[in-house]
């Protein structure tokens, strides 16, 4: 089985487009799916456990609840780890997955993602494509020594190296300094970070005007990079029910 924690809360559009984007995954085996919540009011709970089937659906409510300032990520992670060891054998588990509740998953992410990481320690796809959908500009980073953490996936063999980064502002940074077998690789973007979603902000790079970045008035780019799920950023959406829709 394969285990993907998500740290979310107060993003009720990133979540929303994360589960459709976990429920086109073509990926085959048996998953759990530990999705750490920790804002007031719960943002989740649309996500059922009859989700997908093979796919087991976790809730976790770490406390204190967020409050504004906070940066909660590593605590948020180190919770949904715990759960997992809670609940599954670490014997079972072939690989953990960071999947970010606000970016980008192609359909193949997950199955191409177990390949890159079989033989190794820690996977990561390099020279990341960061989209702000904001400010319609994006950016293809030079990362070539580490992976973004939404592209990151790791073994059980190295949660105590993993726990050691927790502490950190960029856990992935430190982490591909620290793991020695790895494969970082270049793809043809199996993900895409996406920046300037409202809500709760992000603290990586390209959240707002500090990096350079290339305009993309038109969303060309942005329709190069992910096809028709372009409109879902490229036009005004409304929240209905359990499920976000484009308006016009």
């Amino acid at each position: 089985m394969i285990v993907l924690i998500t740290p979310t809360g107060g993003r009720q559009r990133q979540i929303e487009l994360c589960a459709l984007y976990m429920s086109r995954q073509d990926y085959t085996g048996e998953v759990a799916w530990l999705i750490v919540d920790d804002c007031e009011p719960r943002t989740t709970d649309f996500i059922k456990e009859d989700f997908r089937p093979l796919w087991d659906i976790v809730k976790v409510r770490p406390e204190p609840l967020w409050t504004y300032g906070d940066n909660t990520q590593g605590r948020n992670l180190a919770a949904g780890i715990s759960r997992m060891l809670s609940l599954y054998n670490r014997k079972d588990i072939e690989a953990i997955f960071i999947i970010e509740d606000d970016d980008y998953y192609k359909p193949c992410y997950i199955r191409e993602m177990c390949k890159r990481i079989r033989g190794y320690h820690l996977a990561g796809e390099i020279r990341t494509i960061y989209y702000n959908v904001a400010l319609q500009r994006w950016i293809k980073h030079e990362n070539k020594e580490w992976s973004s953490l939404f592209q990151t996936a790791f073994t059980p063999d190295i949660l105590k190296t993993v726990y050691a980064t927790l502490q950190e502002k960029f856990i992935d940074y430190t982490l591909f300094r620290l793991v020695e077998k790895k494969n970082l690789f270049q793809g043809p973007d199996y993900a895409i970070g996406i920046k300037g979603l409202s809500g709760r902000a992000g603290i990586g790079a390209g959240h707002g005007k500090i990096i350079r970045m290339t305009e993309d008035p038109e969303g060309d780019k942005l329709r190069e990079l992910i096809g028709a799920d372009a409109e879902l950023y490229l036009r005004p959406i409304e929240t209905v029910g359990n499920h976000s829709k484009t308006i016009g």
